[in-house]
């Protein structure tokens, strides 16, 4: 029995770069499914599954969420697509809620196979909006045996999303507690097989709510796991090896699991040979494997190709036209370690939408700061004409402006838990490792509108020097502060715990950038916000886009060193540097 699984698409549906204009080899469900017709003509016991977030991640989700060419209307590309690759379940991801219960219902109702989430509490009005949405299925198939025979075999399913998914109306529940109860549903429905569809990733310990398939494979009556959401592949190599995981065979408590990837770039299989002991029929022995197409060996599934065409003119479109001006080159090269044009650029978007929301309310007159974080790659806008594709890449997520109101203590904490991802360093030793390689980048918020110095060295707080235009702060002062609709619920209980939001579902992050460009072309404008605090002869490494290079400056902060592997580049940071200081940073 072989299970085929994608994961984490995120709309990567075409052979094609939007954001470059041009095709691409990095990966698309175009190409897999011709790898994938390949695989199920050598083994008809075959199963096609997805493990969610495939509605959301390029310039092409966002246009048929606008409705342009009637997209929404009429048919959903990401589910016409995977129902010529014929799909038999798929999971539902964190994303899927991303652009609002009417763009999910018309995509769901376009499908030829069912979505199954099991921990999403679902109230009776969102369940007859969403009819194809079920907490997991039972699939009646005819196999053959190892002799040719044909046999039935029932095939359980069931979907896990992560915490904090959902919407008002329908909120995940905790993912172990849900799979048990699905199993045991599916036990009672006479399943012969189940497996789980478990949007999460691989914890360092099994403790994390995010990263459950730890936990979700120690459930009993579970015969095989699909991972994902953190783009990690599995089997593969893991930061922080657990007993209970053998990355290199792809099992976890014994059992098999796949996590290919993100953006269609692997396809992952799991074969199983069944057998049957006594009334149940038992998996044993397993093999996983994770396949990795080209565009250059595989062809893009022609049919795809040709259902997809419409949109794809529609995308390319969209993406080309231009919606302002910047006298200066904007550039996102090392925004861990120096100011950034382009978060500049979003900061201030963000708090001129909110400023505006704001206007006649009680919090107008309180000090505006907005929290931004880094991208995952580098971001390069030339001098002249700036394109809607280039907004696309500045914010690739429907996230919307809101805001808080917070003290200055809770910026601290907050600030506190964001340089989180640099690891302490010793005074006096050269070229230590920087960065936690545990901590995602994207959690590296920055507040616009303060200034302060990030502490390295052991032992002392992580923040000093709190200032709000050259004053510092007292732990009372209180700050509006914009930030994304993503940071306010992803931070919302243990972040922002007390803090009041006072402003929710405002413009969509990239319409504010669009507003904010409409004022007048952009001028050079990015004052420092943040320094590490000097610490004499010290120095440490990171690792970076070699794609940087031709644009870091002489007196930088950074040195190259050598190349750390293919297109990564190790740099050398100084941390004894004095030379610089603040700027007053502007809302």
């Amino acid at each position: 029995m072989q299970i085929l699984a994608t994961t984490d698409l995120h709309m990567r549906l075409f052979p094609f770069d939007y954001l470059r204009d041009r095709p691409s080899g990095a990966g698309d469900l175009a190409t897999l499914a011709t790898l994938i017709d390949r695989l199920r003509a050598e083994n008809h016991n075959t199963l096609l599954v997805d493990n969610g977030d495939f509605l959301q991640g390029t310039p092409m989700a966002d246009v048929v969420a606008e409705g342009i060419s009637d997209a929404v209307a009429a048919f959903h590309p990401a589910i016409a697509a995977m129902n010529i690759a014929e799909y038999d379940a798929a999971g539902i991801g964190n994303h899927e809620f991303d652009y609002g219960p009417t763009v999910l219902r018309a995509a769901l109702s376009c499908a030829n196979f069912p979505f199954l989430c099991a921990n999403l509490g679902m109230t009776g009005r969102v369940q007859d909006r969403l009819p194809n949405l079920k907490k997991e299925v039972i699939l009646e198939r005819t196999f053959h045996g190892a002799a040719g025979q044909r046999i039935a075999l029932r095939v359980g399913i069931l979907g896990l999303t992560p915490p904090g998914a959902g919407s008002a109306e329908n909120v995940a529940d905790d993912m172990v507690i849900a799979a048990k109860a699905a199993v045991r549903r599916l036990r009672e429905g006479a399943a012969d097989i189940i497996l789980a569809l478990c949007h999460s990733g691989m914890p360092a310990s099994g403790a994390s709510r995010q990263d459950a398939i730890l936990r979700i494979a120690s459930i009993e009556g579970i015969d095989a796991i699909v991972g994902g959401h953190t783009h990690q592949p599995f089997p593969g190599h893991q930061c922080d090896p657990l007993p209970e995981v053998d990355a290199t065979t792809g099992h976890i408590c014994g059992k098999p699991a796949v996590a290919p990837g993100a953006f269609g770039s692997q396809l992952g299989r799991i074969v199983l040979d069944v057998g049957r002991e006594g009334r149940r029929w038992r998996v044993a022995a397993s093999k996983v494997d994770l396949l990795s197409p080209t565009p250059s060996d595989v062809a893009a599934h022609p049919a795809i190709v040709r259902e997809l065409d419409t949109i794809h003119q529609a995308t390319r479109q969209a993406c080309n036209q231009i919606v302002g001006k910047t006298l200066s080159l904007l550039h996102s090269l090392t925004p861990l370690l120096t100011p950034d044009p382009c978060l500049s650029l979003l900061a201030r978007a963000q708090s001129r939408s909110v400023s505006e929301r704001l206007l006649g309310s009680p919090w107008a007159d309180l000090p505006l700061l907005s929290a931004v974080a880094p991208r995952q790659s580098p971001i390069k806008i030339e001098t002249g004409c700036i394109r809607r594709r280039q907004v696309f890449e500045l914010v690739p997520f429907p996230d919307r402006c809101c805001a808080i109101v917070a003290t200055a203590s809770q910026l601290r904490r907050w600030l506190a838990r964001a340089a989180s991802v640099f690891v302490s360093v010793q005074p006096g030793v050269r070229l230590q490792p920087l960065i936690d390689p545990g901590k995602p980048g994207y959690t590296f918020d920055i507040l616009y509108g303060l200034t302060y110095r990030i502490n390295l060295a052991p032992g002392l707080p992580r923040i000093a020097d709190l200032r709000y235009r050259g004053i510092e702060v007292s732990d009372e002062d209180s700050f509006v502060v914009a930030l994304s609709s993503h940071r306010l619920g992803e931070g919302s209980s243990d972040l922002f715990g007390g803090c009041p939001v006072v402003s929710e579902n405002g413009d969509l992050l990239s319409t504010a950038i669009q507003n904010h460009l409409g004022e007048g072309p952009l001028t050079a404008d990015n004052p420092p916000v943040w320094r590490f605090v000097p610490q004499p002869a010290t120095s440490a490494w990171i690792e970076a886009d070699e794609a940087i290079l031709p644009d870091l400056t002489k007196d930088g902060p950074l040195r190259p060193v050598g190349q750390a592997r293919q297109g990564i580049q190790r740099f050398e940071v100084d941390l004894s540097d004095r030379s610089q200081h603040f700027a007053p940073a502007a809302n």
